[in-house]
């Protein structure tokens, strides 16, 4: 067995991705039902689809249009073309974002990093000091301010793929808002009047994120597909929705080959993918509040 190195970060592999006798998990449509299908944190989803970085990039673009000729097959197609909303908060959308990316951060603006140590895409490096926290309502009517038609086809967008599917449920069902501010009685009734029938209905999810997470080995075997990891010992895990899995610590690829596991090896748009990015902070799409509030110029 190929030996790692022992830097990788430890990551659990849900088993009942592989073995279908641990959770039965249902093939309908999930969008209309809630369930936490189809993203890799099994959070719940009432959202459209998820989608890869490379197609939200290819439809940021105006180019996923499937029946368009090969000659035509670099022409932008404007009522084709994804608005990617990055929900990051304001340091990471600084240091680095899908070039026509509409920033809205949730659920934080800004967060101080202890020392002021960050990653080389705006992540805390050793810890967090504090976080200034997005209103989940007022994401959602900065949201619908600037993008009126729900026709709309939204990617959201994150580090890793985990506040993108916040965000996508909130604007794709907005009485989920509701829920975040803890209404209850009238309150919770007159809430969910207000949002009932307002949401966006042609949402995805990126779902490996902008970094993402570094990817796990599998192999086949008699029709089955398993997860190579570093410990076999089956550990109980509970998912995001309450329900049990177990799971088990995975290998981390080295795909780029230089003998350790780094961002280069994490499969999202900035790096595995390696998709054009940018630093440049247009008026257009950056956040109107985190700019007013001087976030995007902290530390």
């Amino acid at each position: 067995m190929r030996s790692y190195p022992k830097q990788k970060t430890a990551k659990f592999v849900i088993a009942s991705l592989f073995f279908s006798t641990s959770i039965t998990v249902t093939t309908l449509t999930i969008a209309q039902d809630g369930e936490s299908d189809g993203n890799r944190y099994y959070l719940e989803r009432f959202y459209q689809q998820d989608i890869s970085a490379a197609k939200a990039y290819l439809g940021m673009l105006g180019k996923l249009k499937e029946d368009r000729a090969e000659d035509d097959s670099e022409k932008e197609d404007d009522d084709e073309k994804i608005t990617i909303i990055d929900v990051r908060d304001a340091t990471e959308y600084r240091m680095g974002h899908p070039k026509k990316a509409i920033h809205m951060p949730y659920p934080r603006i800004y967060r101080e990093c202890v020392d002021n140590m960050r990653t080389e895409d705006g992540a805390c490096a050793s810890g967090t000091v504090y976080q200034v926290r997005q209103d989940p309502e007022s994401l959602f009517l900065q949201i619908e301010g600037r993008i009126e038609d729900k026709q709309t086809p939204i990617a959201t967008l994150c580090r890793t793929g985990f506040r993108s599917v916040l965000v996508a449920n909130i604007i794709s069902k907005p009485t989920t808002i509701c829920d975040l501010k803890g209404y209850t009685g009238s309150e919770y009734d007159d809430c969910n009047t207000t949002y009932q029938d307002r949401g966006y209905e042609n949402v995805s999810n990126i779902w490996q994120g902008f970094v993402g997470q570094p990817m796990a080995g599998i192999i086949s075997s008699s029709g089955s597909r398993y997860v190579v990891g570093d410990d076999q010992t089956l550990t109980d895990l509970t998912l995001a929705d309450g329900s049990m899995a177990k799971g088990f610590v995975a290998y981390d690829l080295d795909l780029n080959n230089d003998g350790t596991i780094s961002s280069d090896d994490k499969d999202g748009w900035r790096y595995h993918q390696n998709l054009p990015y940018s630093t440049k902070m247009k008026r257009k799409l950056i956040n109107a509040e985190a700019d007013a509030m001087g976030y995007y110029d902290l530390p």
